[in-house]
């Protein structure tokens, strides 16, 4: 079975090789959707009972390793020579990535973040992350 939890951020960050308007310092509302997979629990009387997992407790986990770490804040490559310097002296939330902060790289950085977290039994099988409403990444633990 498989369930999923959305979680939602404010963020910023830059793109400097792109050929686009992405180039610039900007932010986006991002959703994060996290899908694991388990078996049912049916041990009776367990508060999760009927679950993979209660979704507070998806939430948790995707909240502190997620959303607590950039909301709010900055996503900056340490190879981006012109912006980083400023972005690290001007704000004080900041994820220092070590690919460009594309929505596919962060969908990845995500992944990362909170596949350790879960439960034993329960398995992280993707993240997507959507940078705007009609722009997503999909990243399911694979190189």
């Amino acid at each position: 079975m498989r369930i999923s939890r959305k979680i939602e951020l404010d963020y910023g960050h830059t793109l400097p090789n792109s050929f686009s308007f992405c180039n610039q310092l900007h932010g986006h509302r991002g959703i994060v959707v996290a899908t694991v997979e388990g078996t049912v629990i049916k041990h009776e009387g367990d508060g999760e009972e009927g679950m993979v997992m209660d979704f507070k407790f998806l939430k948790d986990i995707m909240v502190r390793y997620i959303h607590d770490v950039l909301d709010h804040g900055f996503a900056v490559w340490k190879d981006d020579h012109e912006d980083f310097d400023f972005i690290i002296k001007r704000n004080s939330r900041v994820l220092v990535t070590d690919e460009p902060p594309t929505a596919e790289y962060l969908a990845k950085w995500a992944f990362n973040q909170i596949k350790d977290q879960l439960p034993e039994g329960v398995i992280l099988r993707q993240v997507r992350w959507f940078e705007t409403p009609n722009n997503w990444a999909d990243y399911e633990g694979i190189q």
